[in-house]
Order: structure tokens, then C-alpha cells, then sequence
């Protein structure tokens, strides 16, 4: 009981550590990336795409049509050497998904076309991930080198109406309220200055307190293990 107490713990402690390596799938059921989630980023910031600005996405319409944006504008703090779509949450977030839009299947850049910048303010910035090079010669391809802090996990097929797919999962060391998302290192690279995306969604992430119960709640178990573990040897 003691040992099981002390595995569970480590356990629990590891999942507040941040990944080392993206986790590659290759789903093709877009209803398991969307179950649950009831909290997208309004898009706003676009000029071109399937519908207007602002827009906000939701399960139902991702399943459907799966609508995208692109070709975005300038944002204050920013490069206005690139585009910057803006992807708003009510409350600031730190664990976000993304649903990339493919319209050039086959493409090394399509499923990383994208640099990500977070904000709270709309004026300063800090640059969260670029993806610089891409690896695979045909689908389904992985990401290569980049910059800040790597997808956890990336379902590197279309799965979903319009080009719709590789979701691609992030949790940041901080939360923001804003979300820039500008052309990547290699988009640019491989002729395609742009990014198209159908969805940004929060991810629930537990709170601080919630490990705090879990690890006392096993600790407790651990003690009690060993006092019983005792009483069994009297």
C-alpha cells in the first residue's frame, strides 16, 4: 500500500510538469477533439475567410462546416512584417487548442503554418511558439525545429469538414486573455505568408488546489497503508 501511495504521488506530481516531446495521433474522429470543450476564442483582426469578423466558433459548427479565417491585419507590439489574426478569450488561459484549417494538403507548412504571440494588454507581447522547420516528405508530417514551447500533442491528419485538422494541443507557462496568431518561419519559407485556422479553444487545465487535495488525499491513504501495515505485524 505504501509503495502504490508513493507511485500515485509521482504520478500525480508529473502531470504539472511540462512535456518534453510532442505526441503525435492520427485521429480521424474531429468529435473527439471537440467533446466537452464550450469555450472558443472569438476571431477578430481577419480580412478574408468563410465568414465575417469577429467570429466565434463553435462544436457544432466545427462539425459542420468548419469555417476559416485568414489573411490578418496589424496588431500594436507586433511585427508588421507578418499578419496577425486575434483570437480572444473572455478570461485570460493557459492550455489552448487549436484547429488548423489544411487547404494545401500535402504541404510540409499547412499543419504548422502558424507563430503565436500572448498578450493581456493588446500592447505587450510574448512571443509562445514558431514553428521553423517541418520533417516528412508526404503526410502526415511532424514538426522539426522551433522556437518556445512545443505543441504536447498534434493529430496530424484532416479530420474534419473544409480541411479541418491537426490539432494541435499547448499549455503555456502563463495565462492570457489574448492570442495573436501570425504566419510561421517556415509558412514564410515555403511561399505561404499567411495562416488559416478554424478554431481556437481552451483546454481545462486543473487548478493548483485540485493537486494539492489529490496529493493529501493520497498521502493520507499512504499513512494509513503504513498504520495497518503495523497493526498486521503486532
Amino acid at each position: 500500500m505504501k509503495l502504490t501511495a508513493f507511485a500515485l504521488l509521482g504520478a500525480v506530481a508529473g502531470l504539472s510538469q511540462p512535456a518534453m516531446a510532442t505526441n503525435y495521433t492520427q485521429d480521424m474522429n474531429l468529435s473527439h477533439f471537440t467533446a466537452g470543450i464550450t469555450n472558443y476564442a472569438t476571431f477578430s483582426n481577419f480580412s478574408a475567410g468563410d465568414v465575417g469578423s469577429p467570429f466565434t466558433p463553435t462544436s457544432a459548427e466545427l462539425a459542420s462546416t468548419g469555417a476559416r479565417v485568414y489573411s490578418g491585419g496589424t496588431l500594436t507590439g507586433l511585427s508588421n512584417a507578418n499578419n496577425w489574426i486575434l483570437a480572444t478569450f473572455a478570461s485570460p488561459v493557459s492550455s489552448i487548442r487549436i484547429f488548423d484549417n489544411i487547404d494545401h494538403l500535402g504541404a510540409q507548412y499547412d499543419g504548422y503554418q502558424y507563430t503565436i504571440a500572448g498578450s493581456n494588454d493588446l500592447t505587450t507581447w510574448t512571443p509562445l511558439f514558431d514553428a521553423l522547420t517541418v520533417n516528412g516528405a508526404g503526410e502526415p508530417f511532424t514538426l522539426g525545429s522551433f522556437t518556445g514551447t512545443a505543441p504536447t500533442t498534434v493529430n496530424n491528419v484532416v479530420n474534419g469538414p473544409n480541411g479541418v485538422g491537426y490539432e494541435a494541443d499547448f499549455t503555456f507557462s502563463n495565462s492570457y486573455k489574448y492570442y495573436a496568431f501570425g504566419a510561421s518561419t517556415i509558412a514564410f519559407q515555403q511561399g505561404n505568408s499567411d495562416q488559416e485556422l478554424s478554431a481556437v479553444a481552451a483546454l481545462a487545465v486543473p487548478e493548483p488546489e485540485t493537486y494539492a487535495l489529490m496529493l493529501a488525499g493520497l498521502a493520507t491513504l499512504g499513512f494509513v497503508g503504513r498504520r495497518r501495515s503495523k497493526s498486521i505485524d503486532r
